[in-house]
């Protein structure tokens, strides 16, 4: 169920008269639902950037195949191409989870058209997109049934992909969502089986509201494994560039509360470095901090 602007605002003015313990007790909720709630009031109080979390499930190709394995499928073995089947969607921080899933007649049909223009709207209005594996899955077949379904381009935006994110920062076990929810957040995406997709292809009404269940499921924990992982992103697109803040801002979450934390250096110069109390991000300042009567001294070494 969402909570309200209305409901967020009384619980922190509790927590401003009362401190944590009493809130917590108060509301009957955790600590990190208030720091969530924090976050949400800053995000609508300040200019933020538009961040949206997607989703989507397709349909299976169906083939005419020899064999099961290092198959080389020709296009005239193809019977029916994939098709969307449903997208989840969320605003980052906002509590309402929005979808859509196929009806039975549309499903049996393969007419994913609605649904299309539906999630083409939420493209359009977006500045960053995050997702699992989107880069090489969610957009690319989302951008397919566009064209497709004769949709034009949205309007440019910037994606992060935590699973390229997990890839090159960490060694997971394994880097599926499912892995690093269950290690990270102690939180899983729900189990499903192979049948569910026949079934949603067959326009089971059931089956279909499952597979939307399973869907918007898969945006909250991506969200959470986001914000977790969110201070290791090095290529995060800089938010305060959005805000048009005049303090200076992190660039990975938009906060103005950060502290200074040592220095960055390249081969030629050197900068302050802050750390975000708010998500943990490290930036540098854009000023050189080298002393003027060192910079004529500084060496570079020879090219390999």
């Amino acid at each position: 169920m969402a909570v309200s602007i209305e409901h967020i605002e009384r619980v922190l003015a509790h927590l401003n008269e009362n401190g944590e313990i009493s809130t917590l007790q108060e509301f009957g909720i955790t600590a990190e639902t208030l720091r969530r709630y924090e976050r949400r009031k800053r995000f609508w109080e300040t200019k933020q950037p538009k961040v949206g979390i997607l989703d989507i499930e397709t349909s299976p190709l169906q083939c005419h195949v020899w064999g099961t394995w290092k198959q080389r499928i020709g296009n005239e073995q193809i019977i029916n191409d994939w098709f969307m089947l449903s997208y989840s969607w969320k605003w980052l921080f906002d509590s309402k989870v929005y979808g859509s899933v196929l009806t039975p007649e549309e499903a049996i049909n393969r007419d994913d058209s609605r649904i299309c223009r539906e999630l083409w709207k939420y493209l359009d209005q977006c500045d960053v997109v995050i997702g699992h594996n989107i880069n090489r899955f969610d957009i690319p077949k989302a951008q397919t049934r566009f064209i497709v379904n004769k949709l034009a381009p949205p309007s440019p935006y910037r994606t992060i992909d935590t699973l390229t994110i997990a890839q090159q920062n960490f060694r997971f076990a394994s880097n599926k969502l499912d892995y690093i929810g269950e290690l990270l957040l102690h939180d899983r995406k729900i189990h499903t089986e192979y049948k569910l997709w026949l079934d949603c292809m067959n326009g089971v009404p059931e089956r279909l509201e499952e597979m939307l269940v399973y869907n918007k499921k898969d945006v909250l924990l991506e969200e959470e494994a986001y914000v977790f992982l969110r201070p290791y992103i090095k290529s995060h697109p800089n938010m305060a560039i959005y805000q048009e803040s005049i303090e200076p801002t992190c660039p990975t979450c938009g906060s103005v509360d950060i502290e200074e934390c040592g220095h960055y250096a390249t081969s030629v110069n050197r900068y302050l470095a802050f750390r975000c109390k708010e998500c943990g991000a490290i930036c540098r300042s854009r000023k050189v901090d080298t002393p003027l009567k060192s910079k004529n001294a500084i060496m570079m070494p020879t090219a390999r």
